[in-house]
């Protein structure tokens, strides 16, 4: 279990400093349980001359376990491995180097071969009280170190999984202690119990989720191939920039131009199937916001002050002179909070312009209310707002939809926007949106009644409804789903929880080659909430017009986006 923990997790991240970190612990765990294992498959008539060998290995495993612990607690998560910290990281190895010596060549901790109730064992020496206090200082101060790391980040979502280590080293050393290390001293045995491997187990399974799980990636910096047709933007190089617009043309256009150039990173909540096909990006690494995939370069929206923060900051700190894009900037503070999101924005400005980095942070117009938008404005270079007035637009086979239309212009709406028939997630009682709709749809009604037939209640959109739709595209690829009425989900959720609901259905349908048609009553929703769900439908814009002020009232429907808006009807 150890060893395929240990090759599983140096997999995820070769080159991540708490991967390998993890890996020699687990070797450490390998050569402790395996020469056990050995001593124990001997015979009753083996002499003590051929097991001791065995027994001073197992030692010498025992004795690295607490150099990995230390090596694990200044790695992870993963610090800026600069001369100083390579000097404190073999200084961890230098007690493990003094008792692989005394347990070798010495009989200052273990001077034969003695049995218990498990087996053989060590034999330990008169002097053993000494050394059991010294390695019990030294295995419990790696665990004290880990501790009060997680103790400084216990209150950021960044402290939830060095918590679970914490908590793994915590459950398994303290009773380790016990009868591995003081069990001699404390039931005046000759030799340990001998339940490390129980240990070394659960150690093993705690600490190798919370180091799997953290995807501290590794990213190489590469530049497109194919150059833009034009320059149309021009941004100097080394400035941080803000971009606010109803799309994502003159962000992604931008960030384009550079990428011809030096290499980048692009961040973004859209999948990059979309980003690599609408904007040109086909070898530039894209992290994806998303909680629908588990794929390598994809991020949990929750991951701002962990994962995404170090991905971004390692990444510009390693390539001096590289541009970064941050998309989706609105969404990621909607599911995170303004002001964790203004603090990541400090911290990736401040190293962008320490290692002479581009950023472009992108934004929905309207998103972010005056005094939000100020504080941003104050950490970045620059702020470039892209003004676009309403205009009629067509709707591409296979974008998915937002319909800014009441609740009686539905279907007419869905109709003319080309929706075939699928799945209806709706409010209403079936047997009248079967009358509305048509017999092309799977009706599934969102109630808190109990009646027969699919339905999902409406506070439970991350649950029921979710699920609903994952069964759904999974067994119908390249079907529509229609959720109607998503103003009435508002009524039994936060905003928070129907903006995560849409990006994630958003997220599967594509996925699974499906459209997404949502309809939405206009003004039912402030205009900052329909702004931030407008961008999750956006598309590309025309010609581009950059203003300094802000607009007096920006528009939430852009030129090429797949927003609909028909009035209320007379």
């Amino acid at each position: 279990m150890s060893a395929f923990l240990a090759v599983y997790v140096l997999g995820v991240n070769p080159k991540g400093a708490a991967n390998r970190a993890f890996f020699v612990l687990m070797l450490a765990f390998v050569l402790w349980d395996v020469t056990e294992a050995v001593q124990r498959a001997m015979p009753a008539s083996a002499s003590p001359d051929a097991i001791e060998p065995w027994t001073r290995l197992t030692w010498v495993g025992i004795s690295l376990v607490p150099a990995a612990l230390m090596h694990l607690a200044l790695t992870y998560p993963e610090p800026a491995l600069g001369p100083r910290t390579r000097g404190v990281l073999a200084l961890a190895y230098v007690p493990f180097l003094l008792w692989s010596a005394a347990v070798l060549a010495t009989d200052g901790v273990i001077d034969g071969v003695s049995r218990n109730a498990f087996g053989p064992g060590a034999h330990v020496a008169p002097t053993y009280p000494i050394a059991a206090a010294l390695y019990g200082a030294w295995l419990y101060s790696s665990v004290v170190l880990f501790v009060a790391s997680w103790w400084r980040l216990r209150r950021r979502k960044a402290g939830y999984m060095p918590g679970v280590v914490a908590l793994g080293l915590i459950l398994g050393s303290l009773p380790a202690g016990i009868t591995e290390t003081f069990w001699p001293l404390l039931a005046s045995t000759e030799t340990r119990m001998g339940l490390g491997s129980l240990y070394t187990l659960a150690w093993s399974v705690f600490i190798a989720y919370a180091v799997a799980r953290y995807h501290y990636l590794v990213i190489d910096p590469v530049i497109e191939v194919r150059l833009p047709r034009a320059e149309k933007h021009g941004l100097g190089r080394g400035l941080n920039y803000l971009v606010l617009e109803p799309g994502r043309t003159t962000a992604m256009g931008a960030f384009r131009e550079i990428v011809s150039t030096t290499p980048g990173l692009c961040v973004s909540a859209l999948p990059p199937s979309q980003i690599g096909k609408r904007f040109g990006l086909e070898r530039t690494p894209i992290l994806w916001i998303t909680s629908s995939s588990s794929d390598d370069r994809s991020l949990r929206p929750s991951s701002l002050e962990f994962e995404l923060l170090h991905a971004v900051v390692k990444f510009l700190r390693e390539n001096p002179g590289t541009a970064i894009l941050l998309d989706d900037l609105d969404y990621v503070a909607q599911m995170n909070g303004f002001d964790a999101v203004a603090r990541f924005l400090r911290r990736v400005t401040n190293q962008a312009s320490a290692s002479g980095g581009t950023v472009l942070v992108a934004a929905g117009l309207g998103t972010f209310p005056p005094d939000q938008l100020s504080l941003l404005r104050g950490s970045v270079d620059h702020v470039l707002e892209i003004l676009r007035a309403p205009a009629e637009v067509s709707v591409p086979d296979g974008d998915h939809v937002l319909l800014l239309v009441s609740a009686q212009e539905s279907p007419g709406a869905l109709l003319a926007a080309g929706a075939r028939g699928g799945l209806l997630l709706t409010v209403e009682h079936p047997s009248k949106a079967r009358r509305r709709y048509g017999d092309a749809y799977e009706i599934v009604w969102v109630t808190d009644a109990d009646v027969d037939g699919p339905r999902v209640r409406p506070r439970s959109l991350d649950a029921e409804a979710k699920r609903t739709l994952v069964s759904f595209v999974g067994g119908h690829p390249g079907a529509d789903v229609v959720i109607a009425g998503l103003e009435q989900l508002a009524l039994f959720n936060d905003f928070r929880t129907v903006l995560g609901f849409v990006k994630d259905v958003l997220d599967l349908a594509s996925l699974a080659g499906c459209r997404l048609f949502v309809t939405l009553a206009p003004e039912s929703l402030p205009a900052h909430q329909v702004a931030m769900l407008a961008r999750r439908f956006d598309a590309p814009l025309g010609p581009l017009g950059i203003r300094g002020p802000p607009p007096s009232g920006p528009t939430t429907a852009a030129p090429g986006s797949r927003i609909l808006y028909r009035g209320p009807s007379s």
